[in-house]
């Protein structure tokens, strides 16, 4: 919506006014772009290198060029999340986000304090083992154990069942 738009008619046609608002406005859509790319820069999901570059700064992350920008968005959000205690449903959020297309379970054996992720596949074991060295807090132990369910038909496999 323009200036123009905004006032009474009689002001906005007069010929000077005109001018005026009309010499204005591409100050006024410059303005809005800037405001628009500053609030995407507020945020770690939006922002550009040089924002990622200023989270991993405040977040104490050192810079490491052989990662993807996706993957440097994903360590700052892993510290940003480390601060809060570790619940269920955020540790597999958290695997969700760092291991795509990973198929796992989760154990809660809460009389050890201790979850035990089961992963099904062992090509996501290393991927999942560096996100969570990388995120943890220092004082937390972590396993993971990789699994393989069959499914049986009375006495013989009938093949992988993966959860």
């Amino acid at each position: 919506m323009t200036l123009k738009e905004n006032l009474p008619q009689f002001i906005a046609e007069e010929k000077y006014t005109s001018e005026i608002l009309d010499a204005i406005q591409p100050e006024i859509e410059n303005i809005k772009l800037k405001l628009s790319q500053i609030l995407l820069e507020c945020s770690i999901s939006t922002c550009s290198v040089n924002g990622v570059e200023r989270f991993e700064k405040d977040y104490g992350i050192p810079y490491n060029s052989n990662l993807s920008l996706d993957e440097r968005r994903k360590n700052v959000i892993n510290k940003m999340l480390a601060k809060n205690r570790l619940t269920e449903e955020e540790l597999i959020n958290f695997i969700k986000r760092n291991v795509d297309g990973s198929q796992f379970y989760i154990s809660n054996e809460a009389e050890k304090y201790q979850f035990t992720v089961y992963l099904i596949d062992k090509t996501y074991e290393e991927k999942l083992y560096q996100a969570l060295f990388k995120a943890r807090p220092s004082h937390l132990v972590f396993n993971i154990k990789l699994t393989k369910y069959e499914k049986r038909c009375n006495t013989f496999n009938c093949g992988e069942f993966i959860i």
